[in-house]
């Protein structure tokens, strides 16, 4: 309750003349529409939860996404393919629900009461730089599916111990080896 408490707090603090529109989002469920990204070959669609989509007095929207886990999240995470989400909820809002433009975004870290390092309103590029690096690497994934390349390859620092496939994945190292 104390951390909660906390983050409540923090988050009041950190709104920036935003106001609370609306919490669990869902688009491409619930007779709401997907997200849909163009491929050369297809499309594909998308579909989740938005944790929270705030409006400022002038109309333009944020994104954030509750973090429960300790490890703070950066910009390199987005260039490097490895976080994907708060774009891909910024492209939601915009294009699949019509809400209007999304001026930014972020991770919420809920232990320690404070915003991710990766800001969508500062990233390079802005919001709109932000979506297009998570284009390019929806794109790239699903011609590697279509291809048959999935193979896994372990993060750089090791794999997390919560990784489903550590019992049986060959390529499986331990985080600091």
């Amino acid at each position: 309750l104390a951390v909660l408490e906390k983050t409540v707090v923090a988050l009041e603090e950190a709104r920036e003349g935003y106001e609370p529109y609306a919490q669990e989002l869902p688009f491409g469920l619930h007779g709401e529409p997907p997200l849909t990204l163009q491929h050369p070959v297809s499309s594909v669609q998308i579909r989740g939860y938005i944790d929270c989509v705030d409006r400022a007095p002038d109309g333009s929207l944020r994104v954030m996404d509750y973090k429960a886990g300790s490890s703070r999240i950066s910009a390199r995470e987005l260039k490097d393919g490895t976080r994907l989400q708060l774009p891909l909820y910024a492209l939601a809002v915009r294009d699949a629900l019509s809400l209007g433009p999304v001026a930014g975004g972020f991770y919420w870290h809920i232990g320690s009461a404070s915003p991710s390092y990766l800001r969508l309103g500062r990233y390079e590029g802005g919001v709109e730089g932000a979506a297009e690096t998570v284009i390019g690497y929806v794109r790239a994934y699903i011609a590697a599916v279509r291809e048959g390349r999935f193979l896994p390859a372990p993060p750089a620092g090791g794999c997390p111990d919560h990784c489903p496939a550590v019992g049986f994945c060959w390529r499986y190292k331990p985080r600091g080896w």
